[in-house]
Parts: structure tokens; C-alpha cells; sequence
């Protein structure tokens, strides 16, 4: 009986279909948390793509917003979703997707950053752009361009996660790529914070 035992491989609930890790748990070479390196991987690429479509916002509200300082701006809004609001919709997707085929779990993560940096976009992003424009006397984003920055808002959330999920696993082996892309991230949000200070202390 002892010796059927052994050979018996055990199961933890860990054990995910597809040969998938948790990603609740640390990477067994590196020691990192998967889930936090996910985190970093949605704050870079939410940074990354803001910096691109910066152009785009500030076109929202003319003669408002320099583009690289908004751009600063919505680098550090992208960085506080990721690691707070971002932590717990990575909780849920895992959740959601545990259980499921290996091909439909980056569904499950890429649909659940859409709907959720969708939503952060036009009530924190576009929240903020108004306030400063309003105190301005500039107005507010129309109905059109709010529908434009939810639907962009979509389709970063929808890649940084869609990123997260494939490239958070083989990445977490890396601690020092993933502290310094931790690293990164948090100095772009405090230059933001910087920025934003900086224009409402201008508006007040």
C-alpha cells in the first residue's frame, strides 16, 4: 500500500487545466507572484499605449492639455487602476477562468480589463479632464468623445490583460526585470503626480 502511494502524483488545488500555474502563487524558480507581475505587466502596457494616444485626449479639450504632460497624467491614473482597482479584476478573471479550457481563459482576462478600464476611463480620465477644463471655463467632452475614449479605454484594457495572462507566468522567472519594470511604472506615476499637482494648483 505505502509503495502505491508513492508512486500516486499528487494534486494540489493549484493544479490548473492546460498545465497553467495558479496565478495566486509565486513562481517556483523566482519566487515573484505571478498575479503582482501581472500587475506590472498591465501598469507598463496601460503606460505605453497612454503615452501613444495622448494626442488623442488632449484633441478632447484644445489649448488645455500639453501632450506630454497629460500624457504624464494618464500614466499615472493607468498605474493606480493596475495596482488597485487592476489587483482585484485580476482576482475576479482568475476566479472566472479557473475552471475553464486553457483557450478560453485569456477570454475571461481580456474581457474583464475591457470592461474595466472602460469604465475607469470616463469616470476617473475623463473626470479629471473635465474638472480642469471646467475650472478653465472651457467646457466639458462631448457625448462623442466620450464614447470614443470608453471604447479606446476598452481596447487598452483589453490588451494589457490579454498581456498579463500570456506573459505574466514566463516573465514572474525574471525578479529583476520585474522589480525594474515595478520600478519604472511607479516613477512615471509619481512625474504624473507631479503634473497633476502642478495644474491643479494652476486652476485653483
Amino acid at each position: 500500500m505505502s509503495e502505491m502511494t508513492e508512486r500516486i502524483p499528487m494534486t494540489t488545488n493549484h493544479t490548473k487545466q492546460g498545465g497553467r500555474r495558479s496565478t495566486i502563487e509565486a513562481h517556483r524558480e523566482s519566487g515573484v507572484p505571478i498575479m503582482l507581475t501581472q500587475a506590472i505587466i498591465v501598469a507598463c502596457t496601460l503606460c505605453f499605449c497612454e503615452l501613444l494616444c495622448s494626442p488623442l485626449y488632449v484633441s478632447f479639450a484644445p489649448r488645455v492639455f500639453p501632450i506630454l504632460p497629460w500624457a504624464l497624467v494618464a500614466m499615472l491614473l493607468a498605474v493606480m487602476f493596475s495596482y488597485v482597482v487592476g489587483f482585484a479584476l485580476l482576482w475576479c478573471a482568475e476566479s472566472f477562468a479557473y475552471r475553464m479550457k486553457r483557450k478560453l481563459q485569456p477570454v475571461v482576462y481580456a474581457v474583464t480589463g475591457a470592461i474595466g478600464f472602460g469604465v475607469w476611463t470616463v469616470w476617473v480620465v475623463l473626470g479629471i479632464m473635465n474638472m480642469i477644463s471646467g475650472r478653465l471655463g472651457m467646457g466639458t467632452v462631448s457625448a462623442d468623445h466620450t464614447t470614443i475614449a470608453t471604447i479606446n479605454g476598452a481596447v487598452l484594457g483589453l490588451a494589457s490583460f490579454f498581456a498579463a495572462f500570456t506573459l505574466g507566468e514566463r516573465l514572474a522567472k525574471h525578479r529583476t526585470v520585474v522589480i525594474v519594470l515595478g520600478v519604472v511604472s511607479v516613477l512615471l506615476a509619481v512625474g504624473g503626480g507631479y503634473v497633476l499637482a502642478a495644474m491643479m494648483h494652476a486652476v485653483a
